[in-house]
């Protein structure tokens, strides 16, 4: 019955690609950068209600879900692909394609994917396919969200959910393990004064810079990978002015609480050493997002297996930072994957190919209906 339904399944992802490609266009054409999904999200509710899916709506978060023939289920799955982009400032996306190959920002991530979960939606219905799920089209997983979406998904349906699946990535990667992070605004504070006048006097950007020299001078494991980034920096005000206040922003990662926490206080420490009477320091938290060792066996880790094993691939599975951090961080079997192939993610630049999009519909169709 699996090989008949598989070849059913397989036939109408192969006669309806270019509706897929439609869908994926119209995604990629709506900006969406993180805290602004909400045009995103609006058309993607039209879309599902167009469908038929009536009982989707918007949660106080900005998430889309579609229950989808739920009722009366003890336990079902979760299915959820991000709607927000990294990509702030831009007016309009227009993709474009050469040969094999479709470019347009934020094609790869999260456009293929949320474009495939609308597609799988309009397959169930026309397959008459009654499989019992939650899909979700969520906020808040890229830059700053903060998992906002995920936290949201998960603390609606989690003793209910039978396990996660983020929807997300390349379709030969595999994320069971939650990578943490702890994210900081640092801010320094000094006198300043006139470059002439007031010289000797505490520069802020001479005092930021020496807390980011101690922090880079800070050892961290290979194994458990431990790592941390300096990734903006602003401040001072004139060429002639000893600057009086700096701003830098810092991103702590681990796929270990313990190391996280270590390299947190590590972290401190060097901010408190650097403190006086003369230089002020003050932190923000920005985002913590949770470290798990993830579910050990699943069988939904067996699935994704028998599947690619079945078209002669390897499974590989993997650590990372993805919207699967906050059920596996609750004992919630989760992984993460996607649909396509490309590179230059969270780039202008990025791009996708195209003949990855039929394999990866038919494999996350088959990991849906289990055949």
């Amino acid at each position: 019955m699996n090989e008949i339904m598989r070849q059913i399944v397989n036939d109408y992802i192969e006669k309806n690609m270019p509706e897929y490609l439609r869908t994926l266009y119209d995604v990629i054409s709506i900006v969406s950068p993180t805290g602004e999904e909400q045009k995103k999200a609006a058309w993607i509710l039209d879309q599902l209600h167009a469908l038929g899916e009536k009982d989707a709506y918007q949660d106080e978060a900005g998430n889309v879900i579609c229950p989808h023939h739920i009722d009366g289920v003890e336990k079902f799955p979760l299915y959820t692909a991000h709607m927000d982009t990294v990509f702030a400032g831009i007016d309009a996306i227009t993709p474009e394609i050469e040969g094999n190959t479709l470019k347009a920002p934020s094609c790869g991530d999260n456009s293929s994917d949320v474009a495939a979960l609308l597609f799988l939606l309009r397959m169930l219905r026309d397959l008459k396919q009654k499989t019992p799920a939650v899909f979700a089209f969520n906020v808040g997983e890229e830059g700053l969200g903060n998992l906002k979406g995920s936290r949201a998904l998960t603390d609606a349906f989690g003793d209910k959910l039978s396990y996660f699946v983020a929807v997300d990535g390349n379709n030969d990667r595999f994320v069971n393990l939650a990578v943490g992070s702890h994210r900081y605004a640092v801010h320094v504070v000094t006198a300043g004064g006139h470059s002439y006048a007031a010289f000797g006097n505490a520069n802020a950007i001479n005092e930021a810079a020496a807390i980011i020299r101690d922090f880079y001078a800070l050892k961290v494991p290979k194994d458990p990978r431990t790592t941390y980034n300096v990734g903006t920096i602003q401040g001072g005000t004139t060429i002639n002015s000893i600057a009086a206040e700096v701003e830098f922003t810092v991103d702590m990662r681990s796929v270990s609480a313990t190391e996280l926490e270590k390299l947190d206080a590590a972290f401190h420490r060097i901010l408190q050493a650097h403190t006086s009477d003369k230089v002020k320091v003050e932190t923000l938290l920005l985002g913590k997002r949770p470290c798990s060792d993830g579910v050990k066996h699943h069988e939904i880790y067996d699935r994704i297996r028998r599947i690619r094993k079945r078209e002669g691939l390897d499974t590989v599975f993997s650590a990372s930072s993805t919207d699967a951090n906050i059920p596996l961080s609750q004992g919630i079997p989760a992984m993460a994957f996607g649909i396509c192939k490309g590179s230059g993610v969270h780039t202008v630049q990025e791009e996708l190919e195209l003949d990855s999009l039929e394999p990866g519909l038919k494999q996350l169709a088959a990991f849906v209906l289990d055949l």
